[in-house]
């Protein structure tokens, strides 16, 4: 029989935090919810709200409260993090180092298991990744202050899992989000048909994942007392190639009213950057973007490492395509986000 443990759970109103809480409802783990702002209101899904600021000593708690949270947490569940891309280094600093730095000496200090969430991406800097991640890749800083977060928490000695999600998307079933992110922005702009071509390396895969899986697959780690471990959570040789993902965004388009006709793939790296420059600036930034994302794939050698069919079996979860969920995920944005 499993002990109910009581978590702490950062980034609580972050998109991988209100999952987790969503998936959290059957009350078989008990959630504190470690938010910033002054609101007493507890965030559903949560059975306690502390005030903190992750980036602060103590997470800017008095020593007694800090050591008051302490008795009561067995584990933490750090989701908090700067996921923005493209910022200056030392941007990603306070939350995503520091703040795990904090996470650590809390979690020494109540002889918890910190779950971490990193991302997939930082397999393409591995040292034997195929290629080297450029400097200027708007994807870079973000996932090297990742990977230090890895680093540090490795370093502490602390009973440990880290688990490696790819671009998350809205629930499997339903598409729900808490609020949209750069798939939702980006797959929008797609659909109105408003990209002129779409830069993607031969060979990569279209990896995304729901983010109810994510939080299905954390939960069990927590129940089954899990303390080591690093988990891929993404789809791999299964995920789909661009075609099928813009067939999903034509299918979309089209119970919208609107005729997509696919934009043309092309190797990222060939194209002009004189034509880049004369397109629209929101079209100059998505490009960018997918040209950046797809060079941080073909460093992760294309097809992302994946723990899924290890995960699926471990926690039950229910098999879901990945064009299902992306297509799900396209009409809630649709018809809820704007």
């Amino acid at each position: 029989m499993s002990v109910r443990r009581t978590v702490l759970l950062t980034g609580a109103s972050g998109v991988v935090g209100q999952a987790v809480l969503r998936e959290a409802r059957s009350g078989a783990v008990r959630i504190i919810a470690l938010c910033r702002g002054t609101s007493a209101a507890v965030p559903e899904g949560a059975d306690a709200v502390v005030h903190g600021d992750i980036s602060r000593d103590r997470f800017g708690l008095d020593e007694e409260s800090h050591a008051a949270l302490a008795r009561e947490v067995d584990t933490v569940i750090h989701s908090a993090g700067l996921t923005e891309w493209g910022l200056p280094a030392d941007r990603y600093l306070p939350v995503n180092v520091e703040g795990t730095r904090q996470v650590a000496d809390f979690a020494r200090r109540a002889g918890a298991t910190v779950h971490f969430m990193s991302t997939a991406f930082v397999a393409a800097l591995a040292v034997n990744a195929p290629h080297r991640l450029g400097a200027g890749n708007v994807t870079a800083n973000y996932v090297r202050s990742k990977l230090r977060a890895e680093q540090l928490l490795r370093d502490s000695g602390l009973p440990h899992t880290v688990f490696r999600p790819t671009n998350l998307v809205g629930d499997s079933l339903t598409g729900w989000t808490s609020r949209g992110q750069i798939v939702q922005l980006m797959s929008d702009w797609i659909c109105r048909g408003r990209a002129p071509f779409i830069p993607v390396h031969e060979g990569n895969r279209i990896d995304v994942v729901p983010q109810d899986l994510l939080a299905k697959a954390v939960l069990g780690a927590v129940q089954l007392g899990d303390d080591q471990g690093e988990f891929w959570v993404t789809y791999g040789e299964q995920a789909m190639d661009m075609t099928a993902a813009l067939e999903v965004c034509a299918k979309h388009a089209a119970n919208l009213g609107r005729a997509l006709t696919p934009p043309p793939v092309v190797d990222p790296d060939g194209i002009d950057p004189d034509r880049l420059r004369e397109l629209p600036p929101l079209a100059q930034s998505y490009l960018t973007v997918l040209r950046d994302v797809s060079e941080t794939t073909r460093c992760s050698g294309g097809v992302l490492p994946t723990s899924l069919p290890e995960l699926s079996e471990r926690h039950g979860l229910a098999p879901v395509a990945d064009t299902d969920a992306y297509r799900r995920t396209l009409e809630y944005a649709s018809t809820h986000l704007g």
